[in-house]
């Protein structure tokens, strides 16, 4: 006789927890001149250890442990549904990935000190000391992600990296990219009011995010640091036709024009995040001339021309 589905799901999670608590790993510790980094995954352990079985005590237990302790990461309503139905549905679907936010979390603790040391050796005026890293869980918000209201954090969902590229995700290529975002707002801050920074800064700064992430992992593929095969197999024949648009949109502060070519979306016509790709073109043409470290701290009107007359020339490769 088999067990009614709500008996099912009460063991399933049940042998989940026991194996992750089983398995997880210990709290990342920060050697001197690293990046600090503030690792939560243990409160996560903690949680389930003790994590009663009904929908509702859960998700406020979960709110207990995990939510209310942080308000620097989950006080950000625009980011975060932390409400309890929203924490239930987010528990229900945990679940399953628990073992690959482990994975990830040892190759963390592995492989981070070796991502950080080629980093700082290609950037030499990064300042570890001015940056912190959260090992969190994003609620499946995100993967990587820097609040505009503190460019000195990057919020590292490891439930995100997990749920959007699984056990082999390709953890250096991410990491630079990220690390390059912290040390582009230390020597070249964005703009005070987020809703003022303009198109062609945001292609910019993804697109020197993105080369670097690869120049710095040089055996990826276009498809690992794009983290988008489609984009990288699909995208370079469009680039001539939508640099056109691009090109007319480049001063725009709109959040609906910055989605067109920077937001992710699972279907469509064309491959999302097209800005991802012209931004990278255009660094790669600009680094023919200049180091990365002069790009970085490149600025208004001078991101601006430049970006005028490179697009202007990958229109002209139609």
């Amino acid at each position: 006789m088999g067990y009614p589905q709500r008996e099912y799901k009460r063991c399933r999670w049940l042998i989940y927890c026991l194996i992750f608590a089983a398995v997880c790993s210990p709290k990342i510790s920060n050697a001197a001149g690293d990046v600090p980094v503030s690792d939560l995954i243990p409160d996560l352990f903690n949680f389930l250890h003790s994590a009663p079985e009904p929908k509702e005590e859960r998700a406020k237990l979960f709110a207990q442990i995990i939510i209310q302790p942080h308000p620097e990461i989950y006080g950000r309503p625009d980011i975060f549904k932390t409400d309890l139905p929203a924490l239930e549905l987010y528990l229900d679907e945990l679940t399953a990935y628990l073992p690959v936010i482990n994975i990830i979390h040892r190759r963390f603790e592995e492989e981070f000190a070796s991502i950080e040391s080629r980093f700082e050796t290609a950037f030499p005026d990064f300042n570890p000391s001015k940056a912190r890293i959260y090992l969190m869980l994003s609620l499946f918000r995100f993967d990587g992600k820097i609040p505009h209201d503190n460019t000195r954090i990057l919020l590292l969902g490891l439930d995100g990296l997990a749920r959007f590229h699984g056990p082999n995700v390709q953890l250096s290529v991410i990491l630079s990219h990220e690390l390059f975002h912290l040390y582009h707002f230390q020597v070249n801050p964005l703009p005070h009011d987020a809703d003022e920074i303009p198109l062609y800064r945001l292609v910019w700064q993804e697109g020197l995010a993105t080369y670097v992430s690869h120049v710095l992992n040089p055996d990826a593929t276009l498809s690992d640091v794009f983290l988008d095969p489609r984009l990288a197999n699909e995208g370079p024949p469009l680039v001539p036709e939508t640099a056109k648009d691009l090109l007319r949109d480049l001063t725009s502060t709109d959040d609906e024009t910055a989605g067109r070519y920077l937001a992710y979306r699972r279907i469509g016509p064309t491959p999302s995040r097209m800005g991802y790709l012209i931004g990278y073109d255009i660094v790669e043409r600009a680094a023919a001339g200049q180091s990365l470290v002069d790009l970085a701290r490149l600025r208004g009107n001078a991101i601006l021309r430049l970006m005028r007359t490179q697009i202007q020339a990958l229109e002209a490769t139609q």
